[in-house]
């Protein structure tokens, strides 16, 4: 089965059940008027181990997908360093206790990340690899040592829960 996705604008009221979004306009007050200025702020959190950030390259690839990940020990921080906009996908956390709790289909959704917004993911928030629209695409991945070295090798239930969906997702702009 295929299901298309239209891709979103990113923004923080429509990214809100999924995370925070940071931007230099993020459509509020200032929090610090005097330079620098402040414009917005999103919290970041990790348990048993330490935030780390990682250089992350990509290079385009098809807007196909269906595998997601989640991630319950940390928040990550997604912070774009070149060659924007990129897609990104995600889908509402589902039972933490329960390695077997996947999202409906139906609730996967799509966004457009430029290059002038980050965002940091809800722990347990089920998201795909990030889409470059450019032939690549580089990013500072703020997350948990711990996290990072079982990416590499995944445990598949400890923090890092990659599930097929079963379901083929095509994107379109």
């Amino acid at each position: 089965m295929t299901l298309i996705l239209k891709v979103e604008l990113l923004t923080s009221e429509s990214f809100r059940p999924f995370g925070y979004v940071i931007s230099k306009d993020p459509g509020t007050p200032l929090i610090k008027q005097t330079p620098p200025k402040f414009t917005s702020r999103m919290p970041f959190e990790v348990d048993d181990g330490k935030a780390e950030f990682v250089y992350a390259l990509l290079e385009r690839k098809e807007f196909k997908f269906s595998v997601l990940e989640r991630h319950l020990r940390v928040t990550q921080g997604f912070f774009p360093m070149s060659n924007g906009p990129a897609i990104i996908t995600v889908a509402p956390a589902t039972d933490p206790l329960d390695p077997k709790s996947l999202p409906s289909p139906d609730t996967v959704r799509a966004f457009l990340l430029e290059s002038d917004k980050a965002f940091v993911l809800h722990r347990g928030v089920w998201h795909g690899t990030i889409l470059p629209l450019e032939p690549h695409f580089a990013y500072i991945l703020a997350t948990r040592d711990k996290t990072t070295d079982e990416s590499s090798s995944p445990l598949y239930d400890g923090d890092v829960q990659i599930r097929d969906l079963g379901v083929t997702f095509e994107l379109i702009l």
